[in-house]
């Protein structure tokens, strides 16, 4: 018996997940632009360039903490690793930025990735606390989703998969199972709503 697929294929333009209670009254938690956000969260270059990323821990001092990225630890009130500045905030918060080196204001390709902050001491310290964030060139998949049918045993098969795309206005995005394409813009840009996708926060440009 021959099969038949389905397959629907849906972009997603989102950001991370905001805390609704900003600022929480104890643990670990990033703030942005007025915003508190989970671990994990992303965050465009383009946007920490003017509005700092903030790590901040409720109720304690600062004693030495650190942010760390791809390229090692970013130094606090002097100097810069890739572009990426950290200053000390009041209690215990650490803030990151992007700075200019060439006018461009875009961070090096060796920091683009996974960052993480430890505060109230360093990394290194048993027993501190450690939030992540991931801060990134142009643009980046935040999440790939397959929905599968709940009887397998139906024909014809429909399976949704959901792509969430973050960051820059201007991209493009492919969809393939081996040779078979599911989905493919090119040339994609937000402000006009050009390609295919639903859009979540407007302001963000994702």
């Amino acid at each position: 018996m021959a099969m038949s697929l389905v397959v629907t294929a849906a972009i997603l333009l989102s950001v991370s997940e905001v805390i609704s209670q900003c600022p929480p009254s104890s643990g670990i938690y990033l703030r942005h632009n007025g915003n508190c956000y989970t671990n994990g969260s992303y965050f465009w270059d383009n946007s920490i360039r003017s509005n700092s990323l903030e790590c901040v821990l409720p109720g304690a001092t600062l004693d030495g903490g650190q942010w760390i990225g791809p390229n090692g630890e970013v130094p606090c009130d002097g100097g810069n690793n890739q572009n990426v500045q950290c200053t000390t905030g009041s209690g215990a918060s650490l803030s990151v930025h992007i700075i200019d080196t060439n006018n461009d204001y875009i961070l090096l390709p060796p920091g683009d990735g996974w960052y993480k902050c430890c505060l109230p001491t360093a990394c290194s310290t048993p027993g501190t606390n450690i939030i992540f964030a991931n801060i990134f060139r142009y643009a980046q998949i935040e999440s790939f989703t397959a929905y599968l049918p709940s009887d397998m045993t139906v024909y014809p098969q429909e399976y949704k998969l959901n792509c969430t795309k973050i960051g820059h206005w201007l991209y493009g995005i492919s969809i393939s199972i081996g040779s078979t394409a599911l989905a493919n813009y090119t040339g994609c840009y937000d402000q006009n709503s050009n390609c295919s996708g639903t859009v979540l926060v407007s302001s963000t440009n994702t």
